[in-house]
């Protein structure tokens, strides 16, 4: 970990109820995560001097496009930040990075990064009709939904490695297993998976069935960065970022190099990540993987070079993710199981500061001590790594 990376680090996290519906306003959720995090860091609102994220509290008018002021007038205190990390579902993991950055650099001492997704509905993820994420003129016109992508990408990893439907399923067996041991997940309460419910769930985009797809529900998260310094006097043990990187590669699909990886010519933030944090796969004690859909993490382990390309499957496949294995993952239940409320990312970090807080219960990792978190944003637009550990 370089010294500037030492200045900052995670004090609080929280997260409200994931449901299919919590009859709650964007507002309303947003100021309870806000208010939790800091009880949970043992902070007030006047200690918070930078936000990071879109406009909090949905204002309209002038104020829309300036969240620092709107946070200010809402919560009665002055910002000297605001920052926002544009990279779609990751936006909220990638703004934790950016609030490292800022109490690193001076630009503030006490960063909160917080998301709030009350909308409607609890279906599959960019399963929506209409126009494509591609801004391709010959794709965006006639629209192909977000699972259409991933479905793309799942078969070619078929055609080009062997990869299985089994073996995609397992990635959605896995996280339930680690959901039915968190109480806070959206499946916790509906039972095991089978290898056979998943591949016997009706189709929605070939080859993925619709355990195949996470769901879309509601719920808010957040989380505060201040100084080592200040950290050291506060409740819970310190989370540092040892290292991060970030990747983007292209908006249209038959722009990138290939459509079965996702970071960039030889996952380029995983490397530099592990460069920066100056440690290697084999000290890694949890993860946090993106899993949209099942094909994303079997992708992401070889993109991360957990394993080699193409044996994203097998690995998978021989219980190396499972808590208990080589390196769980995704032990929160993921996007799959646990919640993909707005940008699921900041779960990812929720559940890593847990782990290395020793603080996750049943699905506790003995003696986790580094965490990675690796996400794909928009599809196949952008990718990010972030290697954390605790004090």
């Amino acid at each position: 970990m370089s010294e500037a990376l030492k200045k900052a680090a995670i004090v609080g996290v929280y997260q409200s109820v994931q449901a299919r519906q919590l009859n709650r306003t964007p507002e309303d959720l947003y100021i309870e995560v806000v208010k939790g995090a800091l009880q949970d860091a043992g902070l007030t609102i006047k200690d918070v001097d930078g936000i990071v994220g879109a406009n909090p509290l949905q204002t309209e008018g002038e104020g829309r496009g300036i969240p620092g002021s709107v946070f200010a007038e809402y919560f009665g205190t002055h910002m000297r930040y605001a920052g926002q990390g544009l990279t779609a579902t990751q936006a909220d993991a990638m703004g934790m990075l950016h609030a490292i950055e800022a109490v690193n650099t001076g630009r503030a001492h006490t960063v909160l990064v917080a998301t709030a997704a009350a909308r409607s509905g609890f279906g599959v993820p960019g399963g929506d009709s209409g126009q494509g994420v591609s801004g391709d003129q010959w794709l965006s016109p006639f629209g192909l939904p977000r699972v259409g992508y991933y479905g793309i990408f799942a078969r070619r990893h078929m055609h080009e490695y062997g990869t299985t439907s089994a073996q995609l399923a397992r990635v959605a067996v896995n996280d339930r297993k680690h959901a039915l041991l968190n109480p806070a997940a959206i499946m916790h309460s509906r039972g095991p998976l089978t290898v056979e419910d998943v591949v016997n769930s009706r189709m929605i985009y070939d080859p993925l069935h619709l355990f195949d797809c996470s769901p879309v529900n509601q719920g808010g998260g957040a989380i505060v960065v201040t100084t080592a310094e200040r950290a050291r006097s506060l409740k819970h043990r310190p989370v540092h970022v040892l290292g991060f990187a970030e990747s983007y590669s292209a908006v249209d699909i038959f722009h990138l190099p290939t459509i079965t990886s996702f970071d960039g010519p030889g996952g380029m933030s995983g490397k530099e990540a592990f460069a920066m944090a100056g440690v290697s796969h084999s000290d890694i004690n949890v993860a946090q993987i993106s899993d949209h859909f099942t094909i994303n993490p079997i992708i992401e382990l070889e993109d991360l070079g957990f394993c080699k390309k193409g044996e994203g499957g097998p690995f998978v496949e021989s219980g190396a993710v499972e808590l208990g294995g080589k390196m769980p993952m995704n032990t929160n239940g993921g996007y799959l199981s646990h919640s993909h409320a707005g940008g699921p990312g900041i779960y990812d970090i929720i559940e890593l500061v847990r782990q290395l807080r020793g603080e996750a219960g049943a699905r506790q990792v003995p003696n986790a001590r580094i965490g990675l978190h690796h996400g794909v944003g928009a599809t196949f637009i952008s990718a990010q790594t972030a290697i954390l550990a605790r004090d």
